[in-house]
């Protein structure tokens, strides 16, 4: 059947052509009596419109249903017209079911509630179902009354455009005409009660529905999931469960939508124990097959459950599946790092959509490959690639895409591929939203392109992404090592911005800043400012303040608060352990893990790292121990050893003099050692002075990395410590030609609210004359107490005289020395270097702890180093 049109201002043409006979012979005669509509072959005209609205509007024209005809005894037919009307609006043609209602010569009440209900579900302004409410009221035909249809219709487009001050007019008017028992009217509609409520809660109104549903005089299910949902939408999680209650007692059974929304509750404020119960509830009223409930139960389980088995038991026994279950499912995998499994299902997905996409490619993002470090990169362009599948699939590329895809490029680290990436952000329009500019700050920063991201933050225009972006540039101060900058940056913006710029992101980053510098002093004045801003129970916040209490020296208070939270995560568990890995306390870090173990605290690779390289210090050999911890890992746990838990491994093995092993170890590795693996040999070769194994990691650690500095210096030291000063002094020849630069040894301590930095020799400081002259009575002071400095540490070929004034003035001696002239009686200095301190300046602290009679603490690369009466906390 076809049908042309001319303009809408000259009359109506149609060219009509049967329908074919295979269509006809789809639908049931019509009833014999009364005729519902005009009808062709025999078809209602209903059944015409659902099969094709053209097919429908030209029926409806030929019998004049819609206005004049040739036909005899035609005669215009409100009822015809609207069922053409809303055949169109069904297929989501409102321009055309627009021309029939304006071509309709009769139009009753059903006439525009349809027309209103069709311009919201298509999303129209609420200005056109106002319009329509206006003419209705001045119909040609005489005023039209509206009915409970027309009101539902005109609270769904309030609803759908968040225009609660029309819907407060709607309501008023459906009150007036008693349509409406909300407000004491009367008996009205439960249809436009129940939608009243729905706009009330969809436009943020709350308070309104609380009101509204209080007045109701009659309430359904639909009235309990309408307020459930506002609340539970509003974190008001335990006014959700105390509704619920009250629901169940006045004797209205839960529905699918309760359960949802009770999950929902559950998962956000809550935990498991709530959301089993409504798991219970599921059970007991026959829903736990439904769809929506299935689906919300694996999207729970997913979250809070203790395994995947949760999630794959939902799953197993929905009897119906669709892309959501799928979807969660995968997200359960990945949710519990089985990232092989959750490719796996999609894999075998029989249907996928963007959301899918998305939760592989945030899934990458998340695991990393199942491995935080070593497999990174790889993680980051396989998610990259995923991303390019969607483009060149023609999948629709949300903002939660693209923000994946920049944070699986800040992954990869590939600064060529973050500029192409960012170029297709820009071409393709997705700039404009906060979230994907913050994430295109981060990865500018995690790639190399610093410059690129500070212009980017100086364009800077979304007021709710910008403590995400302003974390990323201070991280990255961090991360580059400028920590002055970094807590000169944040102090600055807090000074500007006050107390209401920091939220719960911003006070872990500057927790992190404090923790980075050592500085105690402004970290415990962060933790003060979390607890009255009431930001100390956010899980986060907590965990970053038992990682600054333990960076800083104050393991004591880093044990108390961890003790006095009330919430826990891995996170919280992997900080406390690291915390008593920088002060080498092996023993209660075993000991630790032992709690975690009885708890059922499920590890993952980060733990596993750092509770095996606790076990280098114990008191007596734990390499037993450590070799259980090891084969647990893939046997008990599923997860696969990477090169840092073997890195952590030979090191255990190295500190304890069991070379042979290590060797053995790396040699059976089912991967290529990489640089990480023999640098953990050659450090604890250094330890045990076994220069043979020593010699061999420094031939393959050169073969791996000879276009690093550090490289270059390793072989220069080498060389020195065998008196091969002319090959030492080319090998650092060479790294100058090359434009490599080793890392400048540097320390600084914390005084006055001001970071006070020393290098080697260094003259700079304002009070240089002082810390020389104090430094050169206390060394020789401490020369009486039997220091013997060790010019061995200085590898350079020069007189012996030269070598001790290299020696006496290394920066780790001149921060120890300005903070023994600042430090109050009872207080202890407190000083941080940036690498490894050299075994001449902790002999000379140990003597210098007795002769002053001060403790003072050194955090190094390798941790602690506290001396107090002439003895050192690490006991090497």
């Amino acid at each position: 059947m076809a049908i042309s049109t001319s303009s809408p201002s000259s009359p109506l043409h149609l060219r009509l052509s049967p329908p074919p006979p295979s269509l006809l012979s789809s639908f049931p005669p019509p009833p014999p009596s009364p005729p519902a509509a005009p009808t062709q072959h025999g078809l209602p005209l209903r059944a015409v419109a659902a099969a094709d609205p053209r097919a429908a509007h030209a029926v409806a024209v030929k019998s004049g249903a819609l206005g004049p005809s040739s036909s005899p005894g035609a005669s215009a037919d409100a009822r015809a017209a609207n069922a053409v009307m809303c055949a169109y609006l069904r297929a989501g043609r409102l321009d055309d079911a627009r021309e029939v209602f304006d071509r309709m010569p009769a139009r009753d009440a059903a006439s525009y509630s349809a027309l209103i209900s069709g311009h919201a579900r298509l999303g129209s302004p609420a200005s056109a179902a106002a319009a329509l409410l206006a003419c209705m009221r001045l119909d040609g035909g005489g005023p039209l009354d509206p009915t409970e249809y027309t009101f539902v219709g005109l609270l769904t487009a309030c609803a759908r455009r968040g225009n609660p001050r029309f819907g407060a007019q709607v309501h008023a008017l459906a009150a007036k005409s008693g349509h409406c028992s909300c407000s004491g009217s009367g008996s009205g509609s439960l249809l436009v009660d129940n939608a009243l409520l729905g706009m009330y809660v969809k436009c943020g109104r709350l308070g309104d529905a609380l009101r509204a549903f209080d007045g109701m005089e009659r309430r359904d299910v639909s009235s309990w999931n309408a307020v459930l949902a506002g609340l539970v939408e509003l974190g008001r999680h335990e006014e959700a469960f105390e509704l619920f209650g009250e629901m169940r007692a006045t004797g209205v059974r839960a529905d699918r939508f309760s359960l949802s929304a009770l999950l929902a509750a559950a998962g956000e404020g809550f935990g498991l124990p709530e959301g089993e119960a409504v798991h219970g509830l599921s059970l007991k009223s026959g829903l736990e097959t439904d769809l929506s409930v299935g689906n919300a139960l694996i999207g729970f389980y997913a979250e809070h459950g203790v395994s995947v088995e949760d999630v794959v038991s939902v799953f197993q026994g929905m009897r119906v599946k669709d892309v959501i279950s799928w979807t969660g499912l995968l997200n359960g995998y990945m949710e519990f790092g089985l990232v092989d499994m959750a490719l796996d299902v999609f894999d075998r997905m029989p249907q996928r959509n963007f959301v899918t996409y998305n939760a592989v490619l945030t899934g990458f993002c998340q695991n990393k490959e199942g491995v935080r470090v070593t497999f990174a990169k790889k993680a980051g362009l396989r998610g990259l690639g995923l991303f390019r599948q969607m483009v060149e699939d023609g999948l629709e590329i949300s903002d939660v895409t693209v923000t994946g895809a920049l944070n699986a490029c800040a992954i990869a680290a590939d600064r060529k591929v973050s500029e192409q990436v960012h170029a297709f952000v820009i071409k393709c329009g997705c700039g404009s939203s906060p979230w994907i500019d913050a994430a295109l700050i981060d990865m500018s920063i995690k790639c190399g392109r610093s410059g690129d991201a500070h212009l980017l933050f100086e364009q800077w225009r979304h007021q709710e992404s910008f403590h995400v972006a302003w974390n990323s540039l201070l991280l990255a101060s961090v991360r580059d090592g400028e920590y002055e900058k970094a807590l000169s940056t944040f102090l600055q913006m807090f000074r500007s911005s006050g107390i209401g710029f920091i939220d719960e992101f911003m006070l872990t980053a500057a927790l992190g800043v404090c923790g980075a510098l050592g500085v105690a002093e402004l970290g415990k004045q962060m933790h003060s400012f979390a607890a009255k801003s009431g930001l100390l129970n956010a899980c986060g916040v907590g965990n970053a303040i038992i990682s600054m209490y333990g960076k800083c020296g104050e393991l004591d208070d880093a044990v108390n608060f961890f003790d006095r939270m009330t919430s826990r995560d891995l996170v919280s568990w992997n900080a406390m352990i690291t915390a008593h890995l920088l002060h080498r306390q092996g023993k209660e870090i075993l000991d630790i893990w032992g709690q975690m173990e009885s708890l059922g605290i499920r590890p993952d690779s980060i733990t596993f790292v750092l509770v095996i390289s606790a076990c280098s210090y114990t008191s007596s050999d734990s390499t037993d121990q450590c070799r259980e911890l090891f084969l647990s890992m893939s046997s008990k746990y599923r997860i696969e050893p990477a090169m840092e838990h073997y890195a952590a491994f030979v090191n255990v093995l190295g500190c304890w003099g069991h070379f042979d092993e290590a060797e053995q170890l790396i040699g059976g590795m089912p991967f290529k050692p990489g640089a990480l693996v023999w640098r953990s040999l050659l450090d604890s070769c250094s330890k045990r002075s076994n220069m043979t194994v020593r010699r061999r990691a420094m031939k393959h650690l050169l073969a791996l990395e000879p276009h690093d500095p550090s490289t270059y210096v390793l072989t220069s030291n080498l060389l020195s410590e065998s008196a091969r000063w002319h090959s030492s002094e080319n090998t650092r020849l060479e790294m100058r030609e090359k434009g490599m630069r080793k890392i400048p040894a540097r320390s600084w301590t914390f005084h006055d609210n001001a970071v006070h930095s020393f290098f080697a020799r260094d003259r700079s400081h304002p009070q240089s004359k002082d810390i020389y002259a104090g430094l050169d009575v206390l060394i020789l002071e401490c020369i009486k107490a039997g220091y013997e400095p060790d010019t061995t540490f200085v590898l350079h070929d020069v007189e012996e005289y030269q070598k001790r004034h290299f020696l006496m003035y290394h920066s780790a001696k001149l921060a120890a020395m300005y903070g023994l002239l600042m430090a109050g009686p009872g207080q202890t200095v407190r000083v941080v270097k940036n690498i490894r301190m050299c075994g001449d300046c902790h002999s000379f602290l140990e003597h210098a702890s007795a002769a002053t009679g001060k403790v003072i603490s050194v955090r190094d690369s390798s941790g602690f180093h506290v001396f107090r009466g002439g003895k050192c906390s690490c006991r090497e």
